[in-house]
């Protein structure tokens, strides 16, 4: 059977940067070459690492507060050494949690007068975790339980914190080497983790046991790891012995072997992955580049999408959660991208659909922002599942923001992960005025989280009018004649489009797989050509090295030369001289043999 193309409802997706008055300017992004994505977000704030001159410190700027930052904005700054990493509490958008060099992590409230202060920083965190043995390099909010958080160390270890309590539950050990990323499952009862060991480890969070362990990438560079939603899968990211960049997929329940590995390209920059559980989708951005790669997960297979590409590089990238998008422009994941030490852009990925009302395929429910069970019930040995949001309720009313002021009167509809939503309204009349609204407890402290979804009032659509069925007569057999006739020559017609459609789709596969050997024989080709310039630059620099040293021996052998007629003039003055010394001598020689001979012959007459 011809193969055909792939179908799927996110192939064209595209991401699109924002405007310059849309992104965050005037910042001072941390420098530390410590391995994190420098910003987080949510739907009311954006995070960064930040660039402090003594101790450590980062900032928190709302959303509304996009453009340049003013230069006295107040800064959290409790730490005494670096701020390496940070993490938004999935349910209180004023949570915020801060792992740094001074060996501790730290818990915040984002004040509500955030904006309006003036060169007055935030420096009483709500809960300091110490007692850790090196700098903290991680931290992850459990996406169930409420006030439990992950701290992961270069002491090797990843402690489990009750908040709430302020008490280590559990500690997970075993690490060779320093840790390199930390990801909760979906209902927060395992966590996996990479090493710089180059091993990938599975642990029970609440036993510190390790469920299951194997090799991982074989680069000495480091690696990632994210979870693939409720799937048991897992992809991590990293580099081969020869520095190929890899993803890997993994079956979480075996880690022998990975399920497939996919080669990207030969860089230096480490894959950040983060995946959407809602389309399925696994976003890979490389530090340093300018472009996102996204994936499309089914049947244990991630097929390439496409490619959104800036002449930006990125140093960092944070996720929005789902509840925070924009619904209404088919919106379905938005980046925010560290392209300087001063600027934070947001990039925005949209499915291209122009249609004005909800998308429901596109937009299963998403986390909701609320607990499903307290730290106790947790560390009690209770499992749940996450509450979830049907994404309507964001379609009508806005992203959804919990624990504060309510973004709209509406409120938001709460369905368990694994039941049916409720059915959508259909009723021609205005909505009715909401029953009650979304008004989260703003503390700590545990607080029981409610086992079933809140209530949702819904109206049954009115059944339809009945319509009188009107009455045909039989038709002749000459007209049922035609009307076959005419059946059949359009069964053929459509037999004949659906081949030329099948057709289409084969010769659509084979350009697109033409397309991606071109791809690929142009990275290969530009692999080829880095090299070629690089070794071209290599070997003008030493030809230049070369030139330099014949030129310096020219001078040498010219100067040489100089004296040398300089010496040879000299000995021709002299050498002329002696000529005339020698001829004086010859002269005078002469005069005596001449003097003699006439002395002879004096001498002979005389006889």
């Amino acid at each position: 059977m011809a193969s055909i193309v792939r179908a799927s409802k996110y192939r064209h997706v595209f991401g699109t940067a924002s405007k310059r008055e849309e992104c965050y300017e005037n910042l001072r992004v941390s420098i530390n070459a410590w391995d994190t994505n420098y910003v987080c977000a949510n739907p009311k704030y954006m995070a960064v690492n930040w660039n402090a001159g003594g101790g450590g410190a980062f900032c928190v700027v709302p959303h509304s507060q996009a453009g340049k930052l003013r230069g006295d904005f107040p800064l959290f700054s409790a730490h005494s050494g670096a701020v390496l990493d940070t993490a938004f509490s999935p349910f209180d958008d004023d949570i915020i949690a801060s792992g740094a060099e001074d060996h501790q992590a730290m818990v915040w409230r984002v004040p509500a007068d955030l904006a309006e202060r003036e060169e007055e920083d935030v420096t009483q965190p709500l809960v300091v975790l110490g007692g850790h043995g090196r700098k903290v390099g991680h931290v992850a909010w459990n996406p169930v339980a409420e006030n439990v958080l992950a701290v992961a160390s270069s002491d090797h270890t990843v402690k489990i914190w009750d908040v709430g309590q302020v008490a280590v539950k559990s500690t997970l050990t075993g690490f060779g080497d320093s840790i390199m990323s930390i990801a909760w499952n979906h209902d927060g009862t395992l966590l996996a983790a990479t090493c710089r060991d180059k091993r990938l480890r599975v642990f029970d969070a609440r036993s510190g046991n390790i469920v299951q362990e194997g090799a991982g990438h074989l680069g000495v560079k480091g690696s990632r790891v994210v979870w693939l939603g409720s799937e048991p899968r897992l992809v991590t990211t990293g580099f081969s012995r020869t520095s190929d960049r890899e993803i890997y997929l993994w079956d979480s329940m075996n880690l022998a072997a990975p399920i497939s590995k996919l080669n990207v390209d030969m860089s230096a920059g480490m894959l950040m992955p983060f995946y959407d559980s809602g389309s399925s989708m696994l976003y890979v951005a490389g530090k340093g580049d300018g472009n996102i790669r996204y994936y499309e997960y089914t049947d244990d297979k991630l097929y390439l999408l496409s490619e959104y590409s800036s002449s930006e590089p990125q140093r960092g990238l944070g996720v929005m959660p789902k509840r925070g998008v924009d619904v209404s422009k088919c919106e379905v994941m938005r980046f925010f991208k560290v392209a300087s030490n001063s600027l934070v852009e947001p990039v925005s990925f949209r499915v291209p659909r122009k249609a004005e009302t909800f998308q429901s395929d596109i937009y299963p429910p998403a986390h909701a922002g609320r607990p499903a069970l307290s730290a106790d019930q947790y560390f009690a040995g209770q499992d749940a599942e996450p509450v979830v949001v049907d994404m309507e309720a964001l379609f009508r009313d806005g992203p959804l923001i919990v624990a504060g002021e309510a973004p709209a009167p509406a409120p938001a509809r709460f369905i368990r992960c694994g039941t049916k939503p409720p059915p959508a309204e259909v009723s021609q009349n205005p909505p009715s005025p909401p029953v009650s609204t979304l008004t989260p407890e703003r503390r700590l402290s545990p607080a029981p989280s409610p086992q079933v979804a809140p209530p949702v009032e819904t109206r049954t659509p009115p059944s339809p009018p009945p319509t009188t069925a009107s009455i045909t007569p039989v038709a002749s057999n000459e007209e049922a004649n035609r009307l076959r006739d005419e059946n059949a020559r359009l069964q053929a017609q459509l037999g004949q489009m659906q081949a030329q459609a099948g057709d289409a789709q084969q010769r659509a596969q084979r350009a697109e797989q033409a397309a991606a050997d071109s791809e690929q024989s142009l990275r290969t080709l530009r692999a080829q050509l880095d090299d070629a310039v690089q070794k071209a630059a290599k070997d003008a620099d030493a030809l230049r090295a070369q030139v330099n040293a014949a030129t310096t021996s020219a001078d040498e052998f010219k100067a040489r030369l100089a004296k040398a007629e300089d010496t040879a003039r000299e000995h021709e003055l002299n050498c002329q001289g002696l000529e005339k010394e020698l001829r004086d001598a010859i002269d005078a020689a002469n005069s005596l043999a001449l003097a003699a001979e006439k002395a002879a012959d004096s001498l002979q007459a005389a006889q």
